[in-house]
């Protein structure tokens, strides 16, 4: 600010004695016209400066001022072509800030004000490592440290209103603006997601004692049916035994004694009887593949269809029937029980082939698909009704007159619960004198 300065009320020359105190007035006023020349320089540079600022303002080149000494600086936005950011940050779900590089927080979003309980302007020109506790403002402020370019991400507790913390994933970003180092604050309210663990655990703690009542349950079970199984093994057969061997001695020691219907009634037992043993020895198969252990490895199905082929061939060598064998049908699965379903699957064309001629029996396999690989017995046998495929893999179930095909119907039976135990499912298709097929999925074998 310039200074008023004064002049003589008489212009004419000074007297002799007044000359020394002339001199010193001179000096004075030179000092004090350095002084103003150096103030007027300094407002000059002020002024050329708010013109700068201004034509800045003007360009767009900047979007907001920082004001006020180190420690206390406050931002003031700017209205420019930004302002759609600025509203997209407002109305973000998750918090956000801006920090200078002394940790000032210069702003944040309404978000980050609904967070930790405090207004937008509260937050502002305050410390950031205020956000959180005490006890977590270490782990925070090594978050914090990064640089222009750099980012970390973190778990946070942010303070909230009357003691209370709010958890929070902190993304933070670093980035130079105009040779200043600016950090930018992203905080994730985590509330929501650790209730949702919270409920996730405790339906896994109640679900774990489900698990264990049902693993209970299905042990008393499992030892209910061995003793099922023991006493059906024992305590039946021995009856059975005892019925046939008597019927056999009625006839053989007083056959001459009875008549012809006698014999017939007697016939009638001995047979009913055998049956009956027949069905024990298959329903102890099923017990066993239900509940025998499985020792799963690489089997060749190619090679196990071609063996169960021979065995046939070699029961029945009179019977003219042509086998189709895929080769290098390779899956995962135990080998004594996949031999069952083999077993079961290729006896069944064997038998339902008996009164064809030119019967043929195929055993393929397709490509595996996500890991799995499907096979196929086919046959050009006497065929089934396809409205009760659904009944055929079910214990008893049996669509053929059992004097035209004999059985029990427990052989599909076993099939269908080998191939659940390998986890893999079992259908069929087929038609009335047109022959069968039936698939099954195993898991196909890995090439390391």
């Amino acid at each position: 600010m310039a200074r008023p300065v004064q002049q003589a009320s008489n212009p004419a020359r000074p007297a002799a004695g007044q000359a020394g105190e002339s001199g010193a007035e001179g000096a004075e006023l030179a000092e004090e016209s350095g002084a103003l020349g150096a103030e007027l320089a300094e407002v000059r540079a002020q002024l050329r400066e708010a013109y700068e600022t201004i034509e800045a303002i003007r360009s767009g080149e900047v979007d907001s001022l920082v004001i006020g000494p180190p420690g206390r600086e406050q931002i003031y936005a700017l209205a420019s072509a930004d302002r759609p950011y600025r509203l997209i940050v407002a109305a973000m779900n998750e918090g956000a800030a801006t920090i200078s590089p002394r940790g000032i927080i210069l702003d944040a979003n309404p978000r980050l004000s609904a967070m930790t309980g405090q207004a937008g302007t509260q937050l502002a020109g305050t410390a950031v490592l205020d956000l959180v506790p005490s006890g977590h403002r270490a782990m925070f402020a090594r978050l914090l440290d990064v640089g222009a370019g750099d980012s970390a991400r973190g778990e946070v507790e942010l303070s909230g209103p009357g003691g209370t913390t709010t958890p929070a994933l902190l993304a933070v970003s670093g980035f130079d603006l105009d040779g200043t180092l600016l950090r930018c604050l992203v905080l994730t309210d985590l509330t929501a997601q650790r209730r949702a663990e919270t409920e996730v655990r405790r339906l896994n703690a109640e679900l774990e004692v489900r698990v264990a009542l049902r693993t209970a349950e299905l042990e008393r079970v499992n030892k209910n049916l061995e003793a099922f199984t023991y006493s059906v093994s024992h305590d039946l057969r021995s009856p059975l035994r005892a019925l046939s061997g008597f019927s056999a001695a009625l006839v053989e020691d007083y056959g001459d004694r009875l008549d012809e219907a006698g014999r017939g009634y007697a016939g009638s037992i001995m047979a009913a009887s055998e049956r009956m043993a027949t069905l024990i020895d298959d329903l102890l198969v099923l017990s066993r593949v239900s509940r025998a252990g499985m020792n799963l490895e690489p089997v060749d199905l190619s090679a196990e269809a071609a063996a169960v082929a021979g065995e046939l061939r070699s029961r029945d060598p009179g019977r003219v029937v042509r086998f189709a064998i895929a080769d290098g049908i390779r899956v995962i699965a135990d080998r004594s029980l996949i031999r069952t379903v083999l077993q079961n699957l290729l006896e069944n064309a064997w038998k339902f082939t008996a009164h064809r001629d030119g019967a043929v029996i195929e055993f393929a396999g397709a490509a595996p698909e996500e890991g799995m690989v499907c096979c196929s017995v086919h046959d050009n046998g006497a065929g089934f009704d396809p409205a009760y495929a659904a009944k055929l893999f079910q214990p008893f179930e049996r669509l053929h007159d059992a004097a035209e095909f004999p059985g029990t119907g427990i052989g599909l039976a076993s099939v269908a619960r080998i191939i659940e135990r390998h986890g893999g499912h079992t259908w069929a298709d087929g038609a009335v004198g047109q022959g069968a097929t039936f698939y099954f999925t195993l898991t196909a074998k890995d090439p390391a």
